[in-house]
């Protein structure tokens, strides 16, 4: 990668480094590679014919034009995906909710990808909880490394079993070999459309509202905290032009 290769000097400003991280090859001038993993979270991101797709890829891929980076997305189960980022196997990961934990192995941008509400879902007609303590004595499905909220699995008194994926988890919630499924509203209501069982299945709690992003790995900690800087202030420039285009729009 370019840090390698051409090292910022000191004076330069934060950030500025890499909208010009570039390599010369041959006379061809190429971007730096950002390697990012991810897993199947649509609407936000997604792979469909073997290439990353969603509206946080989009707007990832965006950035990284703004930057001049090339981004290398990579698909991965989500325990996976966290494991490679933080292990140094890849630079960034997306699309996940803040925690402390997390914090402790990742530079989180703090302008978000997006936004989404962690929901309870239940396949079972007989089932109206109106709190995670109701949940006593079901099937309650998690996938696997999923943040929920600070505090809210600990107070989940039922049995908890763990998934790769939100569609696996889904696939056996409308089996009915669950009963109960908490994730992102968003990506579970993607496949309850795609399974088509959203006639068997509903929502019935809405846990937190809480922001998505993109963290950078911490084993190259100055490395990642200018993506991290210099994504959170691109997205936030961008926010601020959408923003600003909807205002000019209602006038």
């Amino acid at each position: 990668m370019m840090r390698n290769f051409m090292p910022c000097m000191r004076r330069v400003l934060p950030g500025f480094c890499l909208a010009l991280s570039v390599l010369l090859v041959g006379g061809q001038v190429l971007a730096e590679e950002v390697r990012l993993v991810y897993e199947d979270f649509p609407p936000f991101e997604y792979q469909q014919d073997g290439e990353a797709q969603g509206e946080s890829v989009a707007l990832i891929r965006q950035v990284c034009a703004e930057l001049g980076l090339t981004p290398v997305f990579m698909h991965r189960p989500w325990a996976r995906a966290l494991d490679d980022v933080r292990t140094g196997h890849a630079d960034g990961i997306f699309s996940l909710f803040r925690s402390e934990e997390r914090e402790r192995s990742l530079i989180f941008a703090q302008q978000p990808l997006a936004h989404d509400e962690t929901v309870v879902f239940v396949a079972r007609g007989d089932l109206h909880p109106e709190s995670l303590e109701d949940l006593a004595g079901l099937r309650v499905g998690l996938v696997r490394g999923h943040h929920y909220g600070s505090g809210v699995v600990e107070r989940i008194p039922g049995s908890l079993q763990l998934f790769k994926d939100v569609r696996t988890m889904f696939a056996m919630l409308c089996e009915g070999r669950i009963d109960a499924a908490m994730v992102a509203r968003s990506p579970g209501e993607h496949f309850l459309k795609q399974l088509d069982c959203g006639d068997q299945v509903r929502e019935v709690l809405v846990l937190a509202q809480m922001s998505l992003h993109i963290a950078f790995s911490r084993l190259d900690e100055a490395h990642g905290k200018r993506l991290a800087e210099a994504f959170s202030r691109e997205l936030a420039r961008m926010e601020a032009a959408r923003r600003g285009g909807r205002e000019a729009a209602s006038e």
